[in-house]
Formats: structure tokens, sequence, C-alpha cells
């Protein structure tokens, strides 16, 4: 039987000084009893049983040194996984391609720490002794991170064989220790900085098969070694099987995140003369049954990762009330935009009915000239008509015919100040030139006679004797 090898995240305690030269003393926090960052779980009634196999396993590393003393750019390294050959067999195993730089000493027990929180928290944790005096260099980095307040960041390797699989979640059954890799914890020389969840996936994928049940339960599995997904398995399953025939030789794959729409995977290679360790994003598509990977939108990626601040309870509701005033003024935004995108339409209906309209104006203005410059000639045509006849009236038709004259007839026409002026020109010439003839009349006497007797001179009688008698 080969059991399955897992490694969860753990981080180095503390590095103290012994009387003895060759030894410092050292403790790491190995895991708690939440749910790993991939997924895995181990409770605390499995991992009571499990503290003794921590006693005599190694802690190892890369190391990579100096550049020149005093350089500061050595760093460490990763499991150095690679891909090896059994030398009777030729079967396929995980080799790991790092030194031993220490042990653990005691058996594994668990303790009380407190979160970033300030919560209180049951962890299982190890202690040990790292082999000063032959590995100096490497000690010397490890008391530079801790000095600096660096946490140094490492991998805790264990071998189990019976699991519980379900919703997404690994419950680790039954397993023992074999041993814990200190990473690189910063980017240091031409070494970048190894985050242990990743890196863990990595090594596990080399051989291995995913899981493609919901629910699965796995005991005394002989020669299986499995990778602990995120999510998505038999999504993931299927993106293996689709992306690793196209790998070349002695080149690996890790998918280290699943989208709705793309993926990333770690892509790696040991073949000699193209070694590598890259990320990169591959678009895909899925149906009930399959996944097929656009390989054309392969990009190169790169992880990015922050540390946030714990909000207080009074600006997280000042945040949330916020955020609800963002959703109503996003609302009112996208009713605004509405209202917009109507009046622009009708705006755009109006442009064009106004373009229209210019072009039909374009189009009829030469018969509008056509018919104003019509009528003004017929306008002029009876002015002058009409002056001709006034100034011939009057024997004048030479004056009529001078330019002055006939400027001023031509500005009649004008509806304008101009155009009275002339007509007030033309009608004070045509009164000068009226001649008008004086006669002498004689007055015809006037017999009057003064009666001093004011009575009726006409008889009341009418009969002939009253008339004429006296």
């Amino acid at each position: 039987m080969e059991k399955k090898r897992h490694v969860f995240d753990i981080q180095l305690n503390s590095i103290t000084d012994t009387d003895n030269p060759t030894k410092k003393e050292c403790e790491f926090i190995l895991h708690d009893f939440e749910v790993s960052h991939n997924n895995a779980f181990i409770s605390k009634t499995t991992a009571e049983k499990t503290l003794h196999t921590l006693k005599d396993m190694p802690i190892v590393c890369q190391y990579f040194p100096v550049s020149e003393a005093g350089a500061k750019d050595d760093a460490l390294g990763t499991h150095g996984a690679y891909l090896d050959e059994d030398r009777d067999t030729g079967e396929s195993f995980v080799g790991l391609n790092t030194i031993p730089i220490g042990v653990f000493t005691e058996d594994a027990y668990i303790t009380t720490i407190q979160d970033e929180y300030g919560n209180d928290k049951e962890v299982v944790a190890g202690k040990g002794i790292l082999w000063a005096s032959r590995f100096p260099n490497v000690i010397g980095l490890l008391k530079e991170w801790k000095d600096a307040g660096i946490p140094v960041v490492s991998s805790m390797e264990i071998l189990y064989d019976s699991y519980l699989f379900k919703d997404g979640v690994e419950e680790i059954l039954s397993y023992v220790y074999e041993g814990h890799c200190v990473l690189n914890s910063e980017n240091r020389g031409n070494h970048s900085k190894v985050y242990p969840a990743y890196d863990v996936s990595k090594l596990n994928k080399l051989v291995a098969q995913a899981i493609n049940q919901h629910t699965k339960e796995g005991d005394n599995m002989d020669k299986f070694k499995k990778i602990f997904e995120l999510s998505h398995d038999d999504i993931r399953t299927q993106l293996y099987n689709e992306l690793d025939p196209t790998l070349g030789e002695r080149t690996y794959s890790w998918i280290a995140d699943v989208f709705d729409s793309y993926f990333v995977a770690n892509i790696y290679s040991y073949a000699d003369g193209n070694e590598f360790d890259k990320y990169f994003k591959f678009n895909y598509t899925k149906s009930d049954t399959d996944v097929n990977i656009d390989f054309d939108s392969k990009t190169e990626v790169f992880l990015k990762r922050n540390w946030e601040e714990v909000v207080p309870e009074d600006i997280q509701a000042q945040l949330n009330e916020k955020d609800n005033s963002i959703t109503t003024l996003k609302n009112q935004l996208n009713t605004l935009s509405a209202e917009k995108e109507n009046i622009e339409k009708k705006f755009n209906n109006a442009s064009e009915t106004i373009i229209q309209l210019n072009t039909q104006v374009e189009e009829l203005t030469p018969f509008k000239n056509q018919v104003e410059q019509d009528k003004l000639e017929k306008a002029l045509n009876e002015k002058k008509e009409f002056y001709s006849a006034k100034f011939k009236a009057l024997n004048a038709t030479d004056k009529f015919n001078e330019e002055t004259v006939q400027d001023l007839v031509s500005k009649t026409v004008l509806d304008n100040e101009e155009g009275q002026k002339a007509i007030l020109q033309l009608n004070t010439m045509l009164v000068d030139m009226v001649v008008v003839e004086k006669q002498t009349k004689t007055e015809d006497p006037v017999i009057r006679e003064i009666s001093s007797k004011r009575e009726n001179l006409i008889p009341a009688s009418d009969d002939f004797e009253s008339r004429y008698s006296n």
C-alpha cells in the first residue's frame, strides 16, 4: 500500500539559542482544526491519535547561497519536486530535491494561540532543533527574517490512507507526519516568494488523479496519489484530461483556480534546456457533460496577494450604509441613463427631420429667389410706368430718362427708408415742374341801397294795386 501525500501551511514560531553551539531550538505551528486553504480538514480527534508520529521527522529546505559575500541575496526555494523513477520497477514517484537542516525532537502537541483578531484558537504545534553548525547560512537567513518581522512560511507533509471527500472538502481520517519544508518567505535576489498552498498542490499533482464524485470515501487505496482540489472537482478532472496531453516531455500542470469561464494553471517543466515554472490563464466552455479549452486564449499571469486591515463594526456599518447609498445612486443612474437614451433618440430623430427640412429648403431656394426676382421686376416696371406717365404729362420725358431719375425710380420698390426718400424726391420733383398760370378777374359792380327804414319791403297783398301803387 502506498499512502497519499498532502501538505499543509505552517509557520516558524520561534528560534532560540542553546548551550550547544551545534543546534538551535525551534517551534512550528503545524495546523488548526479548520478547513485549510486547499479544502483539507483534520479534526482534533483525528490529530490527537497522530501527534506522536511527528517526532524524528526531518525539517528540510532548498538553499541558494549569496552571489558574493555581504550581498544579502541568498534565498530558500520550494520542495524541489520532480518526477523520478523507481530504480528496480521503473514506476514513477515524486522525488524531493531538498536537504535536511533539522529534526523534530518531540511529539506534536495541541496548544492555544491568539489569532489576528485576538481570539483564542487551538492549533497543533511541534518542537525541534536546527543544525546550526552544519547549516549556519540557512539559520542566519531564518534569523534575519524573524528579526525583520517577516513570517517564515513552510509546508507540513503528511501521508494518509483514509479520508472522506464531501462537498469539495476532504477530511483526513488517518495519517502520519512525514516532515516539512521551510519555504522562501520573501522576494529575494532572483528568487520569488513561495506561497505554500500553491507549491503544495504542485507537488501532489505530479502523479495525481482528480476525484470526480461529490462524495467519496477511501480506505487502503494502493498506489494512488491525489490532489486536494479547491472546488469544481468534476470540471477540474476534465480540464486536466484535456490540458495534460498537450504538454511536452517532463512538463506538468497544476490547476490553481477554476472559474465559470476560465481557469489558471501552473505549468512547469524539468526538460533539459527548457526549465520553467509559470502560471497561465485559459478560457474554456462547458456543457452538462464536457469542457472545451480555448488554447489560443493562453495568457501568462501572476498571483497578487494583499494584507487587509480588520474593519471595526461601526466602520463596517457605515460602509454598508455607503454601499446601500451607492446601490441607490446606481439605480438612479440607470434610470437617468434610460431617460438620457430616450432623449438622445428623440434628439436624433429631430436632427434627422431638421436635416431633411434643410435639404428641402436648399432645393427650393433657387425657386424662391426666382419668384422674388420676378416680383421685384414686376413692381419696378409698374413704378416706371407710373412715373413715366407723370413726367410725360408735364412734358418732362427727357427728365424722366435721366440716370438720376431712373435711379430714384428703381429705389421706390424698396420697402425701407431709402425707398420712402426716393418717392419723396420724385414727388417733390414733379411738384416743382408744375407751372401755375395767374389770371386777373374783373368784379361786377354791385349796387347797394341803404334803407333807413326797416320794414317789410315786400307788400303783404298780392294784388296789382298793392304791389305797384305809390
